[in-house]
């Protein structure tokens, strides 16, 4: 690339160009980023195009572009974590409506963002893979990616994986180096894991929220690709992420000076535990509520399901039967329930099935209960994710707010008979 000139216009800009030395694969791909740079060129989020090599028709030698600057360099001494998951929001908004049209960069880095008219843009589309093309024009045995920042599936010489999800790996240890400038240029390697040291976002101040973001990230960092967060879920749990703690300004430290070391992934069991561990954790001031807004006392209530004294989801919530005794999710359930008052009790559950849903029930009598009244259940969502807690909290609120200001002559909507579904 080289500092150029516009002739007619006097801007001052960087021109790629093709070297005349190179060619075969290497040069189709070079054809392919000019022409996908020039057409995309407008859009929000990919640095824009100013002119191309028109010359040569669909093997253009050069494009031009304007000055921007290194997204890193452009946050400040009194930068914090919320600005630098502020930009990789917008980065991740942008990759995926690329990945909406099965585009996928497969370059992410911090040298390949850019901050640009006040917002952060990406270039570089040397190695992607676009649309209509099977795996772009990368060559079986070629790199694909940066070191440290590369998804497990695109390291094998003889990978033919497109990168759905390789962005979405390489953004989320992007995000991890943004926000330790002072640490060196390459994250550590592997899974991130929010319980390992040299992964903690601790010294970026607001514990809460450090650690809402750190499962965030080993979300997006999973081996395998099937476990992996897809890049508009990544994007929707950066959002979350902000919106819950961006009233929180004043809590977090400037990003100079942090460092920290390497390390590797959890098992699958122990991500179960810490799956498991994590719900509860959500679950305790929900049921707390709940008991204070039925019985006026926010310790009036139990844990665990006793079988023997007739426990268990009455409710039909539809799931697909996996087993001869129909739904019996991987996890199991976490089951929390209200004291008895007025012949009323309140049921919360969670359903681990490796993502997790929450519900709750109103159930009096018993035993044998019968199914008054019954909320939810929410959508699936995967553990410890701002998004998840944000969806028990609404289905909190509505259970409150229904005992707090109970509507005349309501019924419940599953009367009259109930379905038995123990959970």
């Amino acid at each position: 690339m080289r500092r150029a000139t516009e002739v007619s216009g006097g801007r001052v800009g960087i021109v790629k160009h093709l070297p005349s030395n190179v060619r075969g694969a290497r040069r189709q791909r070079f054809h392919q980023e000019a022409l996908y740079m020039h057409r995309m060129n407008g859009t929000p989020g990919i640095l824009p195009v100013w002119d191309i090599d028109d010359v040569h028709g669909s093997e253009p030698r050069w494009y031009a572009m304007p000055r921007a600057e290194a997204l890193e360099k452009a946050f400040g001494d009194t930068s914090t974590v919320l600005d630098v998951v502020t930009a990789v929001a917008t980065v991740a908004q942008t990759l995926a409506a690329l990945a909406a049209n099965s585009t996928y960069h497969r370059d992410i880095k911090p040298a390949n963002i850019f901050w640009y008219d006040r917002a952060p843009v990406l270039a570089d589309f040397g190695i992607a893979a676009f649309a209509r093309s099977p795996a772009g024009l990368t060559r079986v045995g070629d790199k694909v990616g940066p070191a440290n920042f590369i998804a497990p599936e695109m390291r094998s010489t003889d990978s033919r994986d497109r990168g759905e999800r390789a962005d979405v790996y390489s953004l989320a240890k992007t995000l991890f180096v943004l926000a330790h400038p002072n640490r060196g240029p390459y994250p550590p390697d592997g899974t991130h894991r929010v319980d390992a040291e040299e992964f903690g976002l601790w010294t970026l101040g607001g514990t809460n929220a450090a650690l809402a973001l750190g499962h965030v990230l080993e979300a997006a960092t999973q081996f395998q690709v099937r476990d992996r967060l897809t890049m508009a879920d990544f994007y929707a749990e950066l959002r979350a992420w902000l919106d819950r703690h961006a009233s929180d300004a004043a809590r977090f430290t400037p990003l100079k000076g942090r460092r920290i070391g390497r390390g590797w992934g959890p098992d699958l069991l122990e991500r179960h535990r810490r799956d498991t561990e994590a719900t509860r954790a959500m679950m305790l001031p929900c049921i707390r509520r709940i008991a204070g807004a039925l019985t006026g006392d926010t310790s009036a209530w139990s844990e665990g399901i006793d079988p023997d004294s007739g426990d268990g989801t009455l409710g039909d919530y539809g799931w697909t039967p996996n087993s001869e005794d129909g739904f019996i999710p991987d996890g199991g359930t976490l089951w929390m329930a209200t004291a008895l008052h007025q012949g009323r009790r309140i049921v919360l559950e969670a359903v681990l099935d490796q993502d997790v849903c929450f519900l709750a029930e109103a159930q009096r009598g018993g035993p044998p209960w019968t199914l008054d009244q019954q909320w939810g259940h929410t959508p699936w969502q995967r553990p410890r994710m701002p998004r998840t807690l944000d969806q028990l909290q609404h289905l909190t609120d509505e259970i409150v707010t229904r005992l707090t200001h109970p509507v005349p002559g309501a019924r419940a909507a599953t009367d009259p008979e109930p379905t038995a579904a123990p959970a």
